[in-house]
C-alpha cells in the first residue's frame, strides 16, 4: 500500500499531468467545436454538469500541490546532505554523482572551492560547496501561481451565476440580494485613459445614511451585495402617455430601451392594440462629439408611430413636452438614463487575480536569481571507503559541469569511475 501511494504520489506531482489534462480539453473542444459555434460556452457548460470532467481539470492544482510539496523535502534533504547529515548521500538529489578514490586530504580542495567564489563547509566527513541562490521560492510561486489559477477556472465553471438588472437613475440599486442605495447619477465622459474612448460612471449612495457612496465603473469590476458589478449597455428609461382615436382612456407605462448609441433604434408596444413606438435618440447636430446630446441629458427623442406595417406619423420632441397629430397624442412625461448591469457571483476571479500576482511575483524573483546568482552545489562524502562526488546546478549548468570535472582532476588526478550511482 505504501508503494503504490508513493507512486501515485510521484505521478500525480509530475510536470506532466497539466499539459495532458490542458490537452485533454483541447480534444473535447476541437469535438463541441463541430457541433455548435459557442465552442467555449458550451465546454464550460459541459463542464459544469460533468463530475468526470471536473475532476479532471482538478487534477491540475492538485497535481501543483503535490508538487510544492515535492520541492520543499527534496530541498530540505539537499541542505541536510550539504550539512553532512545524510548518510549515504542519494544521488537522485544530483545531476551527476561520481565515486573517487578515498580524498588524502580536503583542505588544498577546500581551499581551491574557495578561490573560485565557493563558500564551503566541512562536518561529517563532508566537504559542501555552494554558491548563488536557491530558485526555490520562485518555483513554489509559479506552482501556486498555477494552483490558484485552476482552481479559480473550476470555482467559475462550476458556481458562477449571473443576475441581469436594470439600474435606473433616481431609482434604488437593484442586486441579488436585495437593493441597494439610490442611483444618484448616471454619466458619460470622455475617457482620459488609452485605451477606452468614453468612461461610463454609476454613483450609487449608501442604503443608510452612514454608507459611504460606491461609484462603479468599466474596469476593474466592483463589488456590490457579494456580486461583481459589469455594466453592459446603455438606454433609456421612458415613462410616456399614448392616446389615439380608438383609445380615448389613454395608455399610461415604463419602458426600458436599448437606444444607445444616438440613433439607434428600439420600439415600445402597447399591449392589445396595433400599435408600435420606434424610438431613438438623434445624433448631437453641433458636429461635435455624437454622444453629447446623451451624455448631459438633455436629450430629444425621434419617434415613428406604427399601426400594424403603416406608418402612422413621425415627429420628435423633448422630454416633458407632448406631440399630437390627427387624433393621436405622444406625451413624453419622463426619460432616465439606465444601464443593463449584470451582476455575476464568481469567487474564482479572486483566485484568478491572485495568480496573476504569484506569476509577476515569481518572475521578479526567478529572472535576476537565474541571470546573475544562479545556484551551483558540490559535494564530496567520505569515509573509510570510495568518495562520493555529486554536482547540481540551478543554472549556468554548463560551467558548473566544466568546473566539476576539473575539480575531480585536481581532487585525483584521475576519475576512477563515473555515471549515475
Amino acid at each position: 500500500m505504501k508503494r503504490l501511494m508513493g507512486m501515485l504520489s510521484v505521478a500525480g506531482s509530475s510536470r506532466a499531468v497539466t499539459p495532458v489534462v490542458i490537452g485533454l480539453f483541447f480534444i473535447i473542444y476541437i469535438v463541441v467545436a463541430f457541433f455548435t459555434d459557442e465552442t467555449l460556452i458550451a465546454l464550460m457548460e459541459l463542464t459544469r454538469k460533468s463530475v468526470i470532467l471536473t475532476a479532471l481539470l482538478a487534477l491540475i492544482p492538485l497535481s501543483c500541490v503535490l508538487r510544492m510539496v515535492r520541492d520543499i523535502l527534496r530541498h530540505l534533504k539537499l541542505r541536510r546532505a550539504l550539512a553532512g547529515n545524510m548518510t549515504p548521500v542519494s544521488a537522485e538529489l544530483f545531476d551527476e554523482t561520481v565515486e573517487l578514490s578515498p580524498l588524502s586530504d580536503t583542505s588544498s580542495l577546500e581551499g581551491r572551492l574557495q578561490s573560485l567564489g565557493y563558500r564551503t563547509g566541512y562536518s561529517n566527513g563532508v566537504l559542501s560547496a555552494w554558491r548563488g541562490v536557491t530558485l526555490l521560492p520562485a518555483q513554489l510561486l509559479f506552482s501556486a501561481a498555477l494552483c490558484c489559477f485552476f482552481t479559480g477556472v473550476i470555482l467559475t465553471t462550476t458556481l458562477r451565476s449571473s443576475d441581469r438588472r436594470m439600474v435606473i437613475e433616481g431609482e434604488s440599486m437593484p442586486t441579488p440580494g436585495g437593493v441597494g442605495g439610490a442611483v444618484e447619477r448616471i454619466s458619460l465622459t470622455t475617457s482620459t485613459g488609452p485605451i477606452l474612448a468614453k468612461e461610463l460612471t454609476m454613483e450609487v449612495g449608501g442604503a443608510n445614511s452612514g454608507q459611504r457612496k460606491a461609484v462603479f465603473g468599466l474596469y476593474p469590476p466592483s463589488l456590490h451585495g457579494g456580486a461583481f458589478v459589469y455594466p453592459r449597455y446603455i438606454g433609456i428609461s421612458l415613462h410616456l402617455r399614448f392616446f389615439s382615436p380608438d383609445i380615448r382612456s389613454g395608455y399610461e407605462n415604463h419602458y426600458t430601451l436599448n437606444t444607445f448609441p444616438p440613433g439607434k433604434e428600439d420600439s415600445a408596444v402597447i399591449p392589445g392594440t396595433p400599435y408600435r413606438i420606434i424610438f431613438s435618440i438623434p445624433p448631437s447636430d453641433s458636429g461635435g462629439d455624437r454622444y453629447i446630446s446623451y451624455m448631459t441629458g438633455n436629450f430629444p427623442l425621434q419617434f415613428k408611430l406604427l399601426k400594424g406595417s403603416e406608418a402612422v406619423f413621425t415627429g420628435n420632441a423633448a422630454v416633458g413636452s407632448s406631440f399630437a397629430k390627427e387624433g393621436y397624442r405622444l406625451e413624453l412625461l419622463d426619460a432616465r438614463r439606465l444601464v443593463v448591469t449584470d451582476f455575476i457571483r464568481d469567487y474564482g476571479v479572486f483566485f484568478i487575480w491572485a495568480a496573476g500576482i504569484l506569476f509577476i511575483g515569481g518572475g521578479c524573483v526567478w529572472l535576476p536569481i537565474r541571470l546573475f546568482f544562479p545556484r551551483r552545489e558540490l559535494l564530496f562524502a567520505g569515509g573509510p571507503g570510495p568518495v562520493r562526488a555529486c554536482s547540481r546546478a540551478e543554472g549556468k549548468a554548463r560551467t558548473h559541469g566544466e568546473l566539476f570535472h576539473e575539480t575531480l582532476d585536481f581532487a585525483e588526478g584521475t576519475v576512477t569511475g563515473s555515471g549515475d550511482v
